[in-house]
């Protein structure tokens, strides 16, 4: 699981109490709001009691069903052992929350065994409300946080996004910049509270794609939307404040692109990721690509697959789309739509009319963090980089 999930949806069993199980076997399948994928056994077994059932939400830790290493055992034996998980569970849960100050609900102690883990993980360390929510949004984990600024070690904010930032830069080179909100900015959030207007918006380009369609062909496998993303990609690493995520009132800028998709599955959308895209060729962008959306459709894909996005593409090429708007996925600040080729029309010289192919591109954006003469300028570049007379795809 992701360091920012607490639970999961057990969406589907692909067993049933009483089967054979084999080390590696698929056994199950989560739900996440980011992603669905199997869980494998990790040892041979039978399944003789299932403990969460389809539909239901468990959290990261708690138990979902029992293996036994024999078909047969003893019902009394079962019971003593699911007694003893709740009573364990209850007693941990009950030293837990005291330790941490924070009173027991009622009804936590039914379901114990579901909320144990994160509980007791809070309660390890003294984390301000603030933090944990900047570390729930920037995906942190907290247990490499040993001890923060504050009184008595105390984790804060700032620790949090210093953590992260190292990280990044570790890893990737990625975050360089946690520039806080301008004035103008700040304008548009009151404004935006004030009317209750939309957060997003949107600006839309047709771009003439005769030179990227002759890019294209069946030998080299390409189809526009990985042309259009390899430019994308390299464009962004010019323009960080659009590939950028906002928490709160700063803005995280990448050097490197985290480029999300949107992947149609029998479940819904999974938006997977890929990472440091501007490193990539188009064909290879290309691979990629395809390779992330064939997992996604099996739900063979890994939690990690779907984190630290900074920029979303959307591509309904495929469907006949010739206009739509695509969504944001937050905390990133911006996204792309790719349209179908449409047959569009223009004036040439001595009053004549040419028929050309076209591709329109829609640019959504945060109004909270991105402007709309910003966005144009943006989206006009990348048009022109695709158009005849730009670089070559």
């Amino acid at each position: 699981m992701g360091v920012s999930d607490e639970s999961a949806i057990l969406s589907k069993w692909l067993v049933r109490e009483g089967d054979r199980v084999r080390k590696g076997q698929p056994v199950f399948s989560l739900e996440t709001d980011k992603a669905t994928f199997q869980y494998e056994a990790e040892s041979d077994g039978f399944l003789v009691r299932i403990l969460t059932g389809e539909g239901e939400e468990a959290a990261v830790g708690s138990p979902v069903g029992i293996l036994s290493d024999t078909a047969e055992f003893e019902e009394s034996e079962l019971e003593a052992l699911l007694n003893e998980l709740e009573k364990t569970a209850e007693k941990q849960l009950d030293h837990t929350e005291e330790k941490a100050g924070v009173p027991l609900e009622e009804n936590l102690a039914s379901t114990a065994e579901h909320i144990f883990a994160q509980k007791a993980q809070n309660a390890k360390q003294k984390i301000s409300p603030r933090a944990r929510k900047t570390a729930n949004e920037l995906g942190a984990d907290l247990s490499t946080i040993h001890s923060g600024s504050g009184p008595d070690g105390r984790i804060l904010e700032l620790d949090v996004l210093g953590t992260v930032q190292c990280e990044v830069q570790r890893k990737t080179s990625g975050i360089y910049s946690g520039r806080p909100l301008t004035i103008a900015d700040r304008v548009n959030i009151r404004s935006i509270c004030a009317k209750e207007a939309g957060q997003t918006g949107f600006v839309s380009r047709v771009f003439d794609a005769r030179k990227l369609l002759a890019a294209c062909s069946p030998q080299n496998r390409l189809a526009p939307g990985a042309v259009i993303c390899r430019e994308l990609a390299r464009l962004l690493v010019k323009n960080p404040d659009l590939n950028a995520r906002r928490h709160g009132d700063k803005i995280y800028e990448y050097n490197t692109v985290h480029l999300r998709l949107n992947v149609e599955t029998s479940s819904g959308t999974l938006k997977p990721v890929i990472r440091c895209a501007e490193m990539y060729a188009a064909d290879e962008l290309a691979t990629l690509m395809h390779n992330a959306k064939e997992r996604c459709k099996i739900f063979a894909s890994k939690p990690q697959e779907f984190q630290e996005g900074t920029f979303t593409v959307a591509d309904l090429s495929a469907y006949g789309v010739d206009c739509f708007t695509p969504e944001l996925t937050p905390p990133e600040l911006c996204a792309l739509g790719i349209c179908a080729v449409s047959m569009q029309t223009k004036a040439v010289e001595r009053g004549g009319i040419e028929a050309y192919p076209a591709i329109r591109l829609t640019f959504a954006y945060d109004r909270a963090g991105v402007d709309a003469f910003r966005a144009a300028g943006f989206l006009n570049e990348l048009a022109l980089l695709l158009e005849p007379g730009g670089t070559e795809p």
